[in-house]
């Protein structure tokens, strides 16, 4: 386990905090959020909406304005000058002071969000885990969400820590987060912000934004996976069908940079992670979840498709349930 749960604000987040909003307008395209999901349910996991804002609908039928680019991958830049973000000396020793000063720390992974007014919050939620030998990269969200919430895979739970910062000036957008659990008080982070940023293990730590906006803003109708966000003279741009459906100044516009890094307790937990030695599998996954099932008293049988059997799936999903805090 890290050596606490306690975030660190870090000001100043960059040394220079034009140069980084200078690379994030000079990208782009950004592409909707519900974009990065496969499905409904990975929808929700990354924040979104449980329902549209008409009623009720399936979160697939309402994309809100909230745009997504990935700026460094597999600890290199992806964008132009990103180097300005990923090689961030601050947001290193933050991690430490969360994860221990003999963790190792290795930045990876830098994208940024870019939200118009909206009058719902972006939901308080965890970001999406990793287990050594269970990612993402093979493996549905909702599995990695329950084998967090579970409590039984920690031992290969990978560290990572989040750097959250914002540029935004206007009302609303106030980050909320969750240090001490989500049954403890919340903190908050409110515009203006002020080179700030937040670094947490966010995989941990519940955190969401609150309403963006004005009341009475209105949201661009009918966009999808292919609308895209797209820097114009001194503006943004909501384009969808090659047509502009919306623009936005720079004070309606909340921007926020996510810096993550991979972290190890130490040298010895990185090379052992390095080596790729006792990783989990998915059989070794469902064997463990049987085992703490039976020990509830509940009669789970081995499913024959423990990615598709509904009744396995729901069954996770009723048995380790981690409700998040409401914002607001």
């Amino acid at each position: 386990m890290a050596t606490t749960r306690t975030a660190v604000r870090v000001q100043p987040a960059f040394d220079d905090a034009g140069a980084v909003r200078k690379v994030i307008e000079a990208a782009g395209p950004f592409w909707p959020l519900s974009r990065y999901a496969g499905n409904p349910e990975e929808m929700q996991a990354l924040g979104g909406r449980s329902g549209s804002d008409n009623g009720g609908a399936a979160p697939s039928a309402f994309t809100p304005p909230w745009f997504r680019q990935d700026f460094a991958l597999a600890g290199r830049p992806v964008v132009a000058d990103a180097g300005v973000i990923l090689d961030n000396s601050r947001f290193v020793d933050a991690a430490r002071a969360v994860y221990g000063e003999a963790a190792v720390v290795r930045p990876s992974t830098v994208y940024v969000n870019v939200m118009g007014p909206t009058p719902f919050p972006f939901a308080a939620h965890l970001d999406v885990p990793a287990f050594r030998g269970v990612t993402r990269a093979d493996h549905p969200i909702w599995l990695l969400k329950v084998m967090k919430t579970s409590g039984l895979f920690e031992a290969w739970r990978v560290w990572i820590a989040t750097a959250v910062s914002w540029f935004y000036a206007g009302p609303g957008g106030d980050f909320y987060y969750w240090p001490d659990g989500p049954d403890d008080a919340h903190a908050v982070e409110r515009a203006p912000f002020d080179n700030v940023a937040v670094v947490a293990d966010n995989e941990a730590t519940f955190h969401g934004v609150g309403p963006l906006g004005r009341p009475g803003d209105r949201m661009p109708r009918g966009l999808s996976h292919e609308s895209r966000l797209v820097r114009g003279d001194g503006e943004w741009l909501v384009v969808h069908d090659d047509a502009v459906v919306a623009s936005y100044t720079d004070e309606v516009v909340r921007i926020t940079v996510s810096w993550k890094a991979d972290v190890h307790a130490d040298a010895a937990a990185a090379a052992r992670a390095d080596s790729g030695a006792d990783c989990l599998d998915l059989e070794r996954v469902v064997a463990m979840f049987l085992d703490d099932l039976h020990a509830r008293g509940i009669d789970a049988a081995l499913p024959s498709d423990p990615l598709r059997d509904r009744t396995w799936v729901g069954l996770l999903g009723t048995t380790y349930v981690d409700p998040s805090p409401a914002i607001g």
